[in-house]
Parts: structure tokens; sequence; C-alpha cells
């Protein structure tokens, strides 16, 4: 699959098996991550953060749930968080472009992949789940990517002019 194939394929995925991705599957992602387009190149003030751990990814899931029975992780099994020990504008999209980039890499293995905004407002409500990020000192969550296996796929669709657009 070539970029533009990636890109016009992509969706967000939101039913997963349960089923982890490979180790090989989580590098090559993690790989996308570490060459996605950075502000000055200040990849140091950035951290990812791979749960795994199913008991975090629960407490987080019913944080960021607003209605009862809501599950806005899709039960996903991996959650990647993208921390930044910087704030404003710069930082935030650097956090969206290190996201991107790695969803496109899922999309690219087929992975389900899904952005998640709403653990970051799970996360920010409970300073008790952010200490179980063991995040360095100083460093903030800004963004997350649930992924795993799922029995949706990618299909290339034609994309048409949704944005508004004008040349001057």
């Amino acid at each position: 699959m070539d970029t533009l194939e990636a890109i016009c394929s992509r969706k967000s995925i939101r039913s997963y098996t349960g089923q982890q991705i490979s180790d090989d599957q989580l590098a090559s992602i993690l790989k996308a991550a570490n060459a996605a387009p950075v502000g000055r190149g200040r990849y140091d003030t950035l951290h990812l953060t791979v749960v795994r751990n199913a008991d975090l990814l629960a407490s987080i899931d019913a944080n960021a749930a607003e209605d009862p029975g809501d599950h806005p992780l899709y039960g996903a099994p991996l959650l990647i968080v993208v921390s930044s020990s910087t704030e404003g504008n710069v930082p935030s999209a650097n956090v969206a472009m290190v996201i991107h980039t790695m969803a496109l890499a899922a999309v690219e293995l087929g992975i389900g992949q899904c952005v998640i905004y709403g653990a970051i407002r799970a996360l920010l409500k409970s300073p008790k789940l952010i200490a179980r990020l063991q995040l360095p000192a100083g460093y903030n969550p800004l963004g997350a990517l649930v992924l795993g296996v799922s029995d949706e796929s990618y299909v290339k669709r034609d994309v048409s002019a949704h944005i508004r657009q004008n040349e001057v």
C-alpha cells in the first residue's frame, strides 16, 4: 500500500477482537512515531507510553465514559499515550503529527486504530491515573491512539473535496 492509498483507506476503527498486535507490528508503529515531523526536531519534548495493562485500560475507559455503558476505548487491547513537556500550539501539533503518523502506519499494517482524545480527558480528571502512566517529570498527556486486531478492514475510497477551499 502506498502513502496515498493508506490516506484514502484510513478510517477510525471502533471494534476490536481483544487480540494484541504483535511485538513486530508495535515496533513498526513506534518507529513511525519517531519518524513523524516534529517542530524544530524537538523529539526530546515528547514521550510515548504504551499501555497494555488491562486494569489500567479499564480504568481509563471507565473514566472517559460520558454515559454508563460507554466504552470509549472500544475494547482495544493497547493504548499509546503521547505526552509533551511543553505547552502551546506547536507541542499540540507535534503530538497530533506523531499520532497521525502512527495511525497511517497501522493502516499500512492492517491494524485497527482510532485516535482517542477522550482518554486524555479521563487522565486529566484523575491524577491517580496519570501517576499510573509513570511519565517523566514535567510531561503531560496530550493525545492517544488505540490499536488492536479488528475484523474491520481498510478499503480505498473515493475522496471528494469536503473541505472548503479557495485560491488567491
